[in-house]
Formats: structure tokens, C-alpha cells, sequence
């Protein structure tokens, strides 16, 4: 009996002693689960800030436009080529590091809405400029690297052509050798060979390094557009130009200009020699407005004094309000006209040639009171 109650005392113990082994693994596990658990999730945080950071840098580095802080150091030359956008000034800009970034150019393109009247040609800049520096140095006129050539009306081819030679940096031979190739020049076939009056007066701007023939290609083109503009048929244009020639020489005020024109073709109508002093200088290229009995005796084709007609073409270049008064001259009868002030380029006109003289007489008495001018 004793010993069977011992056995079951003895098998009772061991069983709640296995029992409470379990809890206590079961606990360490809980414990451990937890931990394991705390632990990934501590983890995971740190992971993921670390991997926000990560992210966040490459998107700070995408989005950061670079860009320079100030007007940027040194001198530059940069082009802007004609029709560039502003993606292609921008990577010009780039190239030639004036800016930090195309972006940053774009950026002020973009903004300003002046950037379209950008004009191409030669920009003086520096380097590491901020973008909008930049822009605004090609908006800036006084920025750009040009040679200007400005043309007088009533000159000469001779002295164009020293005019050129002195802004292309070539000499006038170098110049008259460019001009015997009228192909090349785009010079009309009604010129026959003869730029005289065909190198349109004006102000004109090139960019460095530009060519006699260039420019005299870019006066002649200048000279059609005007014919153009007042609707000169290419047969009518050296007659044109010949007649605004010759009102260019003789008139001192545009006022006078269609009038003088209208005594050209009614003289030319009549069957009267034009007998004009402007055409006798072109011949003798002489000083001042009066022409000797010498000068008047030159026998040349261009002597209106001595052959009717009009000169075998232009003596001079024409502005466009001379050639406007050729187009369209004054409705007048008059056949003479003298000025009688060489001050103020008074003149006057007459139809008979008894009231011309009288006007020739008021000139040589302004000429006797002002003998020192």
C-alpha cells in the first residue's frame, strides 16, 4: 500500500513539474517573439528613414537647378546663330561656359517675355554668368559685336567703295575686284555691269569678319526692295534710278525733289537738253556747284549741257525719296529751275526762259553778297 501511494505521489509531482517547464517555455517564447518583433520594428523604421533619406536625396539632386550667383568674369565672344531657339542659345551659352546650366536659361527664356526679339549675330559675354545675366546681355544692344557702315545719298560709286574697303578692312582694289563679279553681287541684268546707283544708301549693320561682296550684295538687294516698294517694273528700273540720281544731286530739300523730277521729264519730253551741272561734276569731279566753260566742254555722254537725253545711267546713289519723286514727279509746266540760296536751298522754278534768268540773276546777287561763304 505504501508503495503504491508513494509511486502516485511521485508520478503526480513530475507531471505539474513538466507542466510548469511548458509555461516557461512557452513565456521565453512570447518573450522572444516580442522582442524579435520590437526589434524588426525598430528596424523597419530605421530602414525606412534611411531609405526616405536615400530617395529624397536623388529628388533634391533631379529637381536643383544649377545656376551661377553672379554677372559672371572674363571676356567671351559667343554666336547666336540666325533662327536659333532659345534651346540652341542655351546650349551655346552652355558650351562656351557663360551659364551653369541650359535649364536655368530656359528657366529665364521662359519668363521674360522680350526673349523672342533676341537679334543674332556677334555678343560680347562673360564667364559663369547668372542665367538671367545672360539674357539679359543678348537683350542688351550694346552687347553685340557688329561693324556699321553708313552710306550717304548723292555719293559716288568711288567713294562707297572706299566707304566698304574701310569697314571690311580690305583695300578699294580689293573692293573694285569684288565688284566686277555682278553675278555674284545679285546686280539686275538691266544694270549691264554698272553698280553705279545701285548701292542703296543707308545705315547697315554686319557682323565681323563680313566681305566687300557681301555688303555691296546686301546695298544692291536694299536698292531692289525699294523699286519694289514703289512699283518699278525691272525694265523701268535704270531709268528710275538714273532720274533719282540726278534729282538726288540737285535738289537740297525733299520738298523740291518731285518738282525738280517733273522739269527732268518735261524737258526730256520737249526734246530739251537737261543741261545740269551735277552730271558735268561727275565728269570733272570737281569742288563746289559751279562748272567753267571747260568743264561744260567735256564731250561725254554724261555732258547734259553738250547731248540730249538722259546720262547713259545713275550718277549717284539715289535715297528713297528721290526715287519716290522719280516714280511719281510734281504735274508742272515748268521747264527751268535754279537755286537761288545755296544756305537754305531756296529754289526756284520758271516755265519761260525770261523768268529763269531773272531767277539766275537773284542767285548770282546772293552768290556777290555772300562771296565769303
Amino acid at each position: 500500500m505504501t508503495d503504491l501511494f508513494e509511486a502516485e505521489a511521485t508520478t503526480t509531482t513530475s507531471l505539474d513539474l513538466r507542466r510548469l517547464q511548458r509555461q516557461k517555455r512557452r513565456a521565453a517564447r512570447r518573450r522572444m517573439t516580442l522582442l524579435v518583433t520590437a526589434v524588426a520594428v525598430v528596424l523597419f523604421a530605421i530602414g525606412g528613414s534611411i531609405a526616405f533619406n536615400f530617395l529624397g536625396s536623388f529628388e533634391s539632386t533631379d529637381t536643383a537647378v544649377a545656376d551661377y550667383e553672379g554677372a559672371g568674369q572674363g571676356n567671351i565672344q559667343v554666336v547666336i546663330e540666325s533662327g536659333a531657339t532659345g534651346a540652341d542659345m542655351a546650349a551655346t551659352l552652355y558650351d562656351a561656359g557663360v551659364i551653369a546650366s541650359e535649364q536655368a536659361f530656359l528657366t529665364a527664356w521662359n519668363d521674360n517675355p522680350d526673349s523672342a526679339s533676341i537679334i543674332p549675330g556677334y555678343y560680347f559675354m562673360h564667364k559663369e554668368m547668372k542665367a538671367e545675366y545672360a539674357l539679359a546681355a543678348l537683350l542688351d544692344p550694346t552687347n553685340r559685336d557688329v561693324r556699321s557702315i553708313t552710306i550717304p545719298e548723292g555719293k559716288a560709286l568711288d567713294y562707297y567703295y572706299q566707304q566698304i574697303a574701310n569697314l571690311t578692312g580690305s583695300s578699294k582694289a580689293d573692293v573694285k575686284a569684288a565688284a566686277k563679279d555682278t553675278d555674284a553681287l545679285g546686280l539686275p541684268a538691266e544694270a549691264e555691269g554698272n553698280l553705279e546707283g545701285w548701292l542703296f544708301p543707308s545705315t547697315y549693320e554686319f557682323t565681323p569678319g563680313v566681305t566687300p561682296q557681301e555688303v555691296m550684295a546686301k546695298m544692291i538687294q536694299q536698292t531692289i526692295t525699294v523699286l519694289d516698294k514703289h512699283g518699278v517694273a525691272a525694265e523701268d528700273r535704270e531709268q528710275v534710278l538714273t532720274v533719282a540720281s540726278l534729282v538726288e544731286r540737285e535738289a537740297k530739300l525733299d520738298e523740291d525733289r518731285p518738282i525738280i523730277a517733273s522739269v527732268i521729264y518735261n524737258r526730256l519730253d520737249q526734246g530739251m537738253k537737261l543741261e545740269l551741272d551735277s552730271t558735268v561734276k561727275y565728269l570733272t569731279q570737281t569742288e563746289g556747284v559751279w562748272t567753267s566753260d571747260d568743264e561744260r566742254a567735256t564731250d561725254s555722254p554724261y555732258n547734259t549741257y553738250m547731248y540730249e537725253g538722259l546720262p547713259p545711267g545713275p550718277i549717284a546713289g539715289a535715297g528713297e525719296a528721290s526715287i519716290e519723286a522719280a516714280v511719281n514727279p510734281a504735274e508742272t509746266d515748268y521747264l527751268f529751275f535754279v537755286t537761288v540760296n545755296l544756305d537754305t536751298g531756296e529754289t526756284k522754278y520758271a516755265s519761260e526762259y525770261s523768268d529763269h534768268l531773272a531767277n539766275v540773276q537773284e542767285l548770282q546777287d546772293w552768290a556777290a553778297a555772300n562771296s565769303d561763304s
